[in-house]
């Protein structure tokens, strides 16, 4: 086991049209007015069974029918996950309206904004071009360059990187004609390919910090200026990343052995001088840091200052078998996987211990969410979520080893040593032994990041290990690839 965890009227049209389930009918789309081998069929199937965009009554989908942007706005504030947002006040929307909320956050995002007079227009129907720059916007804006269409001139100067952006993207494009009708309506059935086109695509990760070419990050965590704590099991030390430097934060490097690799040791002393064996994973506690050491069997602690006749590294006080998973919540408790002995406990800020789950199989990665503690369970394949009553239910996972997406209960894990929570309740996880990123919404389980075998120049991701997000970014350690990627969620 031990080798495999080291190895391994129109608004109320517009409501109906954005929140009616369409009703599955025998076969085919489950629309009247889709027929199979439409264009879009595809699209509005997959936006309807992700709650994303659904039909205008309980079978039609209305293809034809002009998207507007109020609609615009209420799925773009879907896929977002539907966080919560400041009033905005539009004279022509009601704040608790069909669309009002989402409106506010899309005003508030920057990515659908009201007029130069202060309406939002909510019935007013979008062109091309505005529904290529408001998925631009809701990418983050990227940069993009691609060849003219033959009508680029007519293409608005605010929208134009939106459609390069589009075009090279592969979600929109132009007619036979080599032009892309920027003015032109965009209708529901269009609205669909779009939106599962982004919502289905593998996103980019980028590399935050070089670190060292030796590093092996494993857990991350976040400092109240933005920067990043990342353990690094290679080197075992603790690096604070801003910025994209890094630079030492805790743990000095030892004597090598005969491959080169430090060997480390246990050692408590000030941060340069203290040592560690194996850091594998890192969260407040106590106004410090705490570490855990699977290889030393403990769990260190990192003072959040140094005081006087007092080391600032020592550990709990607590012997563990080998713990690896850490969490804090919002009391102060610290939460432990132990991964040996299959179990997971919480440690009260005056050091009492109590068992929340045993006999699991090989618990590691921790995240507390909304009351409730997330478990990657590495060994049974599965995500568990343990409540206040310390009841232990599945979140995904059959239990067999694989890298099937699908059904939260028939989605297949290898080896997860990972997990984060959004703000929204979607569940990332680290399927570090299929070396991706899978995602965890409405019931069902996406690959959101894996490495295209086409790119060699890309090698991850390879094993991703530990996660966290922070705002609209999940940042991902990679322990075989040997970088620290951010990949963005919105």
């Amino acid at each position: 086991m031990r080798n495999r965890i080291i190895k391994s009227a129109l608004a109320a049209v517009c409501a109906l049209a954005l929140s009616v389930p369409a009703l599955a009918a025998e076969g085919g789309t489950g629309y009247a007015d889709v027929p199979e081998n439409a264009w879009y069929a595809d699209a509005a199937v997959y936006c309807r069974d992700r709650g994303l965009m659904s039909g205008t009554v309980p079978d039609r989908f209305s293809p034809d029918r002009p998207m507007t942007r109020g609609m615009l706005a209420v799925v773009l504030h879907r896929l977002a996950g539907s966080p919560a947002a400041g009033e905005a006040s539009f004279p022509d929307v009601e704040p608790e309206g069909w669309c009002g909320p989402a409106a506010a956050w899309a005003r508030e995002k920057g990515v659908l904004n009201g007029y130069a007079g202060g309406r939002f227009g909510p019935n007013d129907p979008i062109t091309r071009e505005q529904l290529a720059a408001a998925f631009w916007r809701f990418a983050g804006s990227p940069a993009a360059d691609a060849a003219d269409y033959a009508d680029e001139a007519d293409i608005s100067a605010y929208a134009r990187t939106a459609v390069d952006w589009a075009r090279t993207t592969g979600l929109m494009s132009g007619g036979s004609d080599g032009r892309f009708a920027p003015q032109g309506g965009a209708t529901r059935a269009h609205m669909a390919k779009v939106l599962a086109g982004y919502a289905s695509a593998p996103r980019t990760a980028t590399q935050v910090s070089a670190i060292d070419i030796l590093c092996q990050p494993c857990g991350v965590a976040a400092l109240e200026d933005g920067s990043l704590l990342v353990t690094d099991g290679y080197n075992k030390v603790i690096w604070k990343v801003t910025n994209g430097k890094s630079a030492p934060f805790a743990g000095a490097v030892t004597a090598e052995d005969v491959y080169g690799q430090p060997i480390g040791g246990y050692h408590d002393d000030t941060r340069p001088n203290s040592i560690f064996k194996d850091p594998w994973a890192i969260a407040p506690f106590l106004g410090g840091w705490a570490v855990s050491d699977p290889a030393n069997g403990v769990v260190r602690f990192i003072r959040p200052k140094e005081e006087k006749n007092r080391t600032e590294v020592t550990d709990l006080g607590i012997k563990f078998s080998y713990p690896t998973g850490l969490a804090a919540d919002g009391e102060g408790n610290l939460y432990v996987s132990d991964t040996l002995q299959g179990t997971v406990m919480r440690i009260t800020p005056k050091g009492e211990i109590t068992t929340l789950a045993s006999k699991l199989a090989e618990p590691m990665g921790l995240c507390w969410a909304d009351g409730q503690l997330y478990v990657a369970e590495c060994g049974g394949n599965r995500i568990l979520r343990i409540d206040k009553n310390r009841r232990v239910s599945t979140v995904a996972g059959s239990g067999a080893a694989g890298s099937a997406d699908g059904t939260a209960s028939q989605a297949q894990f290898c080896g997860p040593k990972g997990v984060a929570v959004d703000r929204d309740g979607t569940v990332y996880v680290a399927d570090t032994d299929s070396g991706a990123v899978r995602r965890v919404r409405d019931g069902q389980v996406t690959t959101i990041l894996t490495r295209d075998p086409r790119d060699l120049t890309k090698l991850y991701p390879a094993a991703p290990t530990g996660l966290l997000i922070q705002g609209d970014t999940l940042y991902i350690a990679d322990t075989f690839a040997r970088k620290l990627l951010a990949l963005p969620l919105r």
